[in-house]
């Protein structure tokens, strides 16, 4: 059974009331992703998430070059 069709069976149980919050909630969600700009970057979000560590441009072990039995 396909997501789409596991959502309708279990939309179709729903209270009537449910339905009408479910149908409310996804018309502002489809009229957000419709104002959405495609490829609009926010910069500073990931500032601090990584580091590049001090041995960055030190030379590769032959280890890695040539597997751990050389």
């Amino acid at each position: 059974m396909s997501t789409l069709a596991e959502i309708e069976l279990a939309a179709a149980k729903l209270p009537a009331s449910d339905k009408e919050s479910l149908m409310v909630w996804l018309q502002f969600e489809l009229e957000a992703e419709k104002k959405a700009v495609p490829g609009q970057r926010v910069s500073g979000l990931g500032k601090g998430a990584w580091s590049v560590a001090n041995d960055f441009n030190d030379p590769l072990p032959d280890e890695f070059w040539l597997g751990e039995d050389a």
